[in-house]
């Protein structure tokens, strides 16, 4: 209970109260704050805690940084680049760099991830070689000598100011040029970046659309979920936070399409069976098959064999089908990208570590194999 935590807390500043009444004053000064920051945890289970931060953490995330910047942020961590989080606020700073990882769902982020770090450490841990994703406050003078003097392939997010400053340099851009990739992934941040603000502030953000009726422009600020929930108002964060998460699963679904069909399980077995059976596997992956769907797609040529069916895919609002990792190729084709414009941020995205523990971590049943 927030009384017997106070408690300790003066106990642990006794050397601020020499008398009676100074923890009496303590007390009262203490105890608001922690019975305010307590109330949404203390009477649920652990699951539910989890869930709770889950979504606060998220919603901290949305206040923090605008649609843009969220979408740049969101493309760099898919690309698994060096992400540097920086914020004067310290609970903000970590709720907001938790929520990160929660964006890659499918994926996963298997690198180094630390959403609180000391100046003093983060000195050395810019120089990992590596991805990471590290939370460092900015509040010292080591702090700000730190961010201010970081490696050029280090993307830095202030959520004080609100905005993401991209890596000069990126990362797995071997062979490649890298101010063309950079261009890319800027002109791919903003094109998501647009479908956030229409989904987390839709009138406001499509406020000077020609091609926008009247009477939705009047309809109270409501965008609709594809599973059909409402996002009243930018007021609720944690709703917005969730239309976020599930346009940037959408994205990364459409990224997965077809894979399927480009993976090979090989399997090597010992011809005398008189040994114990043993046989290496491996799994390769066609890249030029790969290229050649999301061109297909990108043309809306690479279609369903019986369209309009939606017998093993997800339905959303309005009749729309949305894409599932082991189900059949949908005919949305809203996120696909074409490789003739985002031929880079492809390749980075198939050089990724979360790109290959989704190849490896299939069935041989999903594959081709022999």
């Amino acid at each position: 209970k927030p009384g017997r935590v106070c408690d300790l807390l003066v106990d642990i500043l006794g050397t601020l109260s020499q008398l009676d009444v100074e923890k009496v004053a303590l007390n009262c000064i203490l105890e608001p704050y922690l019975g305010y920051g307590s109330s949404r945890w203390i009477p649920q289970l652990p699951s539910e805690q989890s869930r709770e931060f889950a979504a606060t953490s998220g919603a901290e995330l949305l206040e923090s940084l605008p649609p843009i910047p969220l979408a740049l942020l969101f493309v760099t961590l898919l690309l698994e680049q060096k992400i540097i989080v920086s914020s004067r606020r310290r609970s903000v700073l970590v709720s907001a760099t938790t929520a990160l990882r929660s964006l890659l769902n499918p994926l996963t982020w298997s690198h180094l991830f630390v959403p609180l770090v000391p100046a003093s450490m983060a000195r050395d841990l810019i120089h990992y070689p590596a991805p990471f994703i590290l939370g460092v406050p900015s509040e010292g003078e080591d702090s700000m000598v730190l961010l201010n003097s970081l490696p050029d392939d280090v993307t830095l997010v202030d959520l004080d100011v609100g905005r993401v400053i991209l890596a000069s340099r990126l990362s797995n851009e071997e062979g490649m040029d890298p101010g063309m990739l950079r261009s890319q992934v800027l002109f791919l941040a903003e094109t998501l970046g647009n479908v956030f603000g229409c989904k987390m502030q839709g009138p406001t953000w499509r406020c000077d659309s020609p091609l926008r009726p009247f009477s939705q422009t009047s309809g109270g600020g409501a965008a609709e979920l594809s599973n059909g929930m409402m996002v009243a108002g930018s007021s609720n964060g944690e709703a917005q936070f969730a239309a976020v998460k599930e346009l940037c699963k959408d994205f990364i679904i459409e990224l997965l399409s077809g894979t399927r069909s480009c993976c090979y399980w090989i399997e090597e077995k010992h011809p005398d069976q008189s040994i114990t059976p043993s046989h290496e596997c491996s799994v390769l992956f066609d890249e030029d098959r790969f290229f050649s769907i999301k061109r297909l797609r990108a043309e809306e040529r690479y279609m369903p064999l019986l369209m309009g069916q939606t017998l093993f895919q997800e339905s959303g609002s309005a009749g729309r089908t949305k894409c599932s990792l082991d189900g059949p190729i949908c005919q949305d084709t809203i996120f696909a990208l074409n490789p003739n414009d985002f031929d880079l941020v492809l390749e980075v995205f198939l050089r990724s570590q979360g790109m290959s523990t989704f190849v490896s971590s299939r069935q041989k049943e999903r594959m081709a194999f022999w």
